[in-house]
């Protein structure tokens, strides 16, 4: 059931273009909840009051499914929560509005692109391409480890987590971005293959109910999002809780790429405790593929990246069917 869940989230994620299929949407809504309970400042306290910020629904997902003694019921529950925690429509969007800018020349849109997904995401010596690795590890690998490890209630708790730890903010995630996006709109849509996650479709025109983070600004983040210590408290979290699933993606890439130029690098970092997983992630990614391309190349690099993790996607879902086939999982 885990990898048909997964299949069918995969398949239906990028199709599903109603904001009530987006997990800001609800991340929205919860935090306004919260926060007519329990000021930013309280909540931003410590670790402990953000992780209750994000246990609390994981342990309601998780009392449905113990009061539920169905199992079709609990697989239909867990592809419509992989559904709603899959994916960046948004940050999609931008790589593909990236990519059209590229082929047409236009240097100012490709570094506006490229801001709109590295601005307080990169770290100092990250590539774009290597940006889009994390991008796809955490909306796509991780949630994938941890369903299958912890199910659905796992799976809301990370999303939540990730959500704080990239600062999205507390507005109407009815606000459109398609005023950012008009003009990219009606240019070639760039080859399937360069899509962020495994699933080879394009998307259709940007929908104004899609999910909506906003640049980041002194003056929104006071009024619509949380403050810089719960981001920090939520990354400080991440940080350990995905050194072990980022060694598990590493080694994926290494299986998937280049095996005698990566196996180095990944065994030297696999229990370095020092050094973050996304850092870690993105050497091995990169390692792993030659990303050998001319100068003033802006296409090569992101593009074989990204296919670089469209294969090791497949390589997991791969090993999800082995495990069901071994009785590993139901």
């Amino acid at each position: 059931m885990s990898l048909i869940s997964l299949l069918i989230a995969l398949a239906a994620e990028r199709v599903m273009l109603s904001k009530y299929w987006h997990f800001n949407f609800y991340f929205a809504r919860y935090l306004k909840f919260a926060l007519g309970f329990v000021s930013k400042d309280e909540i931003s306290k410590n670790l402990i009051n953000i992780t209750l910020l994000a246990l609390i629904p994981a342990l309601a997902t998780y009392a449905v499914f113990s009061l539920v003694d169905n199992s079709l019921i609990e697989f239909v529950l867990s592809s419509l929560i992989l559904i709603v925690c899959f994916g960046c429509r948004l940050s999609r969007q931008s790589y593909k509005n990236y990519l059209n800018a590229a082929m047409r020349g236009d240097e100012v849109a490709v570094t506006h692109h490229q801001m709109e997904i590295q601005q307080d995401q990169a770290e100092d010596v990250e590539s774009y391409g290597q940006t889009l690795v994390w991008l796809n590890y955490q909306y796509y690998m991780a949630i994938m480890m941890v369903f299958i490890i912890f199910g659905a209630p796992g799976v809301v708790f990370y999303r939540l987590m990730v959500a704080i730890a990239n600062n999205v903010a507390i507005t109407d995630i009815d606000a459109s971005v398609a005023e950012v996006n008009a003009a990219e709109l009606n240019a070639v849509q760039p080859n399937a293959d360069d899509s962020l996650s495994v699933n080879a479709e394009t998307d259709p025109e940007t929908d104004p109910a899609q999910e909506h983070e906003l640049e980041q600004d002194p003056e929104q983040q006071s009024g619509n999002y949380l403050p810089t210590a719960a981001i920090e408290h939520a990354r400080c979290f991440l940080f350990y809780f995905d050194f072990i699933p980022s060694r598990f993606a590493a080694f994926g890439y290494m299986l998937v790429g280049d095996f005698s130029k990566s196996s180095t690098l990944w065994l030297e970092g696999l229990l370095n405790y020092t050094m973050a997983p996304r850092k870690y992630l993105c050497q091995v990614a990169k390692t792993s593929e030659d990303c050998a391309v001319e100068e003033g190349d802006l296409i090569a690099e992101p593009t074989l990246l990204v296919r670089l993790a469209k294969r090791n996607v497949l390589l997991l879902l791969a090993a999800t069917a082995f495990m069901t086939i071994a009785g590993v999982l139901s």
